[in-house]
Formats: structure tokens, sequence, C-alpha cells
């Protein structure tokens, strides 16, 4: 698929509402088309002659098919999932999140564990390797479904006043399931199809109808997208570098008894089996998390960088001091992303996976240091970036020469300084800032889930063999 053809695409009758206003073309909408042109542009860069080997490669039955949807089964495959995040960070933006190459892996998840899914219905993982063969030879643009509204969050689901609050199954015929509720989801809204899952914490019997897990196509009839609205109302790619091209466009997404086909349902009405593969939905997924907080870790080192050479600072300690932290942030999380790809493990089918206690290690790092990082930037940028003016002033006859001779440093034009506090305050002071810090500190769920996580993949065994052996204990 190329950029044109993604575009085009998105003409597919879907219900998106933003701003009080149903919206007639997804790809023209001005709170979405910047999204939709970025995504444009990854399709597109897949077509590049550079990066064609990083992202296809020849299939079994001879077809050209897309990497990001193949099973990673060498330690080659991992390596390239790696390098097809850092291909779109690098040439389409660093700040992105949502393009298809993390949500699509608990489908690997899926995928690996077929005696598990066979136990309750063989055809669950039959649709799992269906979908994935139609993704590869597609390309479609997968998003996922997780976050449920939750409503009254002391109450199980079956407890809640309205039972809608976690998306659940209404109906079950031969043909398939319909489901009713609704899910919070990035990029929902000019994605092709989203695989939906359920969240719940504690799978009791009571709430089995909650327990479902299946691919939804995103203009399937009785679907509503609920879109939040633009983070900044007119676009400049100058006072608002990242806001104007960027906003990954939140969406609620509303199933009014939405029809899904037998062959679309991964799961359901079945709560062990949701308690069972849950706690594994990550196993892929935070690689692509890794390498995008490794970018973003980049963009806030570049930016300090800048910064603090405009004005001269750059040469002295305590600047440096705060600018290597940035630094530090920035390697560790490489550090953490090239040790659990060294030190990999194999999955239960064979299957090759970051190593998981280290990556579940950098997951918590990268995600609760981030704000940390944000307020070094801030204080090296001071009070400037709140009190920096707009570009239309910029630009008005009256006051633009007032602009160059207050805004220059010595050789620094006006111009080129305020563009570099506009970079600094979509990092630290614009709803742009505040969004992203959210995103990354919740997007791998919170931080206490993502400590569960590395308590339950660290090796206490050998860690309380090397404590006993000193305390002397037999």
């Amino acid at each position: 698929m190329t950029g044109k053809e993604y575009i085009a695409s998105l003409d597919d009758g879907r219900q998106v509402y933003i701003e009080g206003e149903k919206v007639e073309s997804v790809a023209e909408h001005p709170a979405l088309k910047p999204m939709v042109q970025t995504m444009a542009r990854i399709y597109d860069l897949q077509h590049d002659e550079r990066h064609r080997p990083v992202f296809g490669y020849i299939d079994a039955e001879g077809r050209e098919a897309s990497r990001i949807y193949k099973l990673p089964e060498t330690i080659d495959d991992l390596r390239n999932r790696r390098e097809i995040t850092q291909a779109v960070l690098q040439e389409v933006s660093p700040v992105i999140d949502r393009f298809g190459d993390e949500t699509v892996t608990p489908l690997f998840v899926m995928a690996d564990n077929q005696a598990l899914l066979d136990r309750y219905d063989p055809q669950y993982h039959r649709n799992v390797l269906g979908w994935l063969k139609k993704l590869q030879g597609n390309n479609w643009f997968l998003t996922s479904g997780n976050t449920d509204p939750k409503g009254d969050r002391s109450k199980q689901p079956y407890q809640q006043a309205d039972p809608d609050m976690f998306l659940r199954v209404v109906d079950e015929r031969d043909d398939g399931i319909v489901v009713r509720g609704a899910k919070y989801e990035t990029g929902a809204s000019y994605a092709h199809a989203a695989f939906v899952k359920p969240t719940v914490g504690q799978w009791l019997p009571e709430n089995r109808d909650y327990a479902v897990a299946c691919i939804v196509p995103l203009n399937s009839p009785n679907l509503r997208h609920i879109c939040r609205a633009p983070l900044v109302r007119e676009p400049d790619p100058v006072q608002w570098p990242l806001s104007s091209h960027f906003d990954e466009i939140d969406t609620l997404i509303v199933f009014d008894d939405v029809f899904i086909p037998r062959e679309n349902i991964i799961f359901s009405r079945q709560p062990e089996l949701a308690s069972q593969i849950r706690q594994d939905l990550h196993n892929w997924a935070a690689q692509g998390f890794l390498v995008r907080s490794l970018s973003k870790a980049e963009l806030l080192v570049g930016t300090a960088l800048l910064l603090t050479e405009q004005t001269r600072l750059e040469h002295l300690p305590p600047v440096r001091e705060k600018i290597a932290k940035l630094m530090e942030f920035r390697e560790t999380i490489h550090a953490f992303i090239m040790a659990a790809e060294a030190m990999h493990q194999h999955s239960r089918s064979g299957m090759v996976m970051p190593n998981q206690s280290i990556q579940n290690a950098g997951r918590v790092y990268a995600s609760t240091h981030y704000y940390q990082m944000v307020q070094i930037l801030r204080d090296l940028a001071g009070g400037s970036t709140v009190m920096l003016t707009d570009r239309k002033n910029a630009i008005h006859p009256d006051i633009r020469a007032d602009l160059e001779k207050y805004y220059r440093i010595n050789d620094v034009s006006a111009d080129a300084r305020m563009r570099v506090l506009n970079l600094a305050s979509e990092l630290t002071g614009t709803a742009f800032a505040g969004r992203m810090q959210a995103y990354q500190m919740f997007a791998e769920s919170p931080p206490m889930v993502q400590a569960m996580a590395l308590y339950n993949t660290f090796d206490k065994d050998r860690a309380r063999a090397c404590a006993s052996a000193m305390a002397g204990l037999s």
C-alpha cells in the first residue's frame, strides 16, 4: 500500500465525530489531516529503495509482504523489528507513537499460545494466523482497543450500574457475536482495524461476558469514533512544530451492538483464557515502546544542546551536568534495548523475544523518568518558552524589527532563536507536551503494573540463592 492508496482507503464510510461535527472526509478534515499525511509518509517510506529490505520480505507463498506483521521467528526478525521502528522515527518523526508496529504484537502472543487457545476452541488460533496473513499481505494499519471507560473503579464490570462501562458480548450467534461498550484508543479514526482486548483486573466467573478479544474493522456498522479536540486551533509549523504535524488524535470508540464475524473472534466469553494471556501481551510490544522512548530522549538532548549553545551557556559545568543527565537517560534506554535483544529468549513456540526481565526494567525506567527529563529541559529553557510571542507577531511589519533586535543573540537570528524556543515549549509546556508526558507514563500500562511485570519476570531464584549463600543458609 502506498501513501496515496492509504489516504483513499479511509473513504470507507466510517463514522467520525470531532468538535460537534460529523466528519465527511477523514483525509481532509483539518484536525485529522496532519496525521493522515504522516501515516501516508510512513507508507511511502516502505516503498523507498533505501528501506525496502527493512520493511518488506517475500513470504512462503512468494508474495511481497510487510515485515511489520511478520512473526519474530529468528534473532534477525527481532532485530528487524527494532530497525523498522527506528526508520519511522528517524525519517518521519521522533515523537509519534501509534503506527502499527507494536499494536500487532499481542497477536504474536496469541499465535505463540496455540496449545492454550486450542484448549478452548481451535478456531481461535486459526483466526489469529488468518489475520496475520491478511495484515502481511495488505499492510493495513492495525491499532489496538484496550482501555475501557471503567465507570466506578471500585466495582467489577458485572457490578457497574451501567454494564456497558466495559466492552462485553451481548449476543452470540452461529456466524459470530455482537459486542457493546466502548474503548479509548489513539489513532483509531485513521486506522483500518483494531485488535480489541479485555483489561479486566480480576477474572471472576461473573465477568464472563467481558472476556472477549477480536479484530474489528474501524468502519464497521454501529461503530462510532468520538475524537478529542485537536491540541492547536490554527496549526503553524513554526510556532507549533510538533502539534501542527504529529497530534495523534485520541478517540472514544463506541460499539453500539457491533457484529463480529466468527473469523474475527480471537476468544469470546473465556475469563480463564483472558486471565492467562493478559500478562504476556507486552512480550514484544515493550520493544517498540523503548525504541520510541529512545527517540524522544534523543530529541530532548538535541533541544537542550541547541538552547544552551544559542545562549552561550553550554560551556558551564552546571549546565553540562544537566545535559549529561539527559544523555544518561538516552544511553540507559539504549542499553536496555540492546541488552534485551542480545540476551533474547525463546517463547513457548520457539519464537524469539527480548529478554523479558531486562525489557520490563527498561519499561519501568523509561516511563517513570521521562517527566524528570522534561523538567531538566524546562530548567535549561527557563521562562523564555512561556513568554514567547506568537508567530503572527513575529512577521508583523510594525514590530518585526523589535523582535529581531531582542530575540537575536550575536550571530543567532531571532527566527532561529524563536524556532528552538518553540520546540522546547512543545516538549515542556504546551498541550502537546502534557499529553506526551501522560502517554509516556500510561501507554505501557500504569507504572505499578509495569513494576509487577518486572517482578514476575525477574530471576528471583538466582538472587535468593546468592543472598542465601552469603547468609550461610543451607
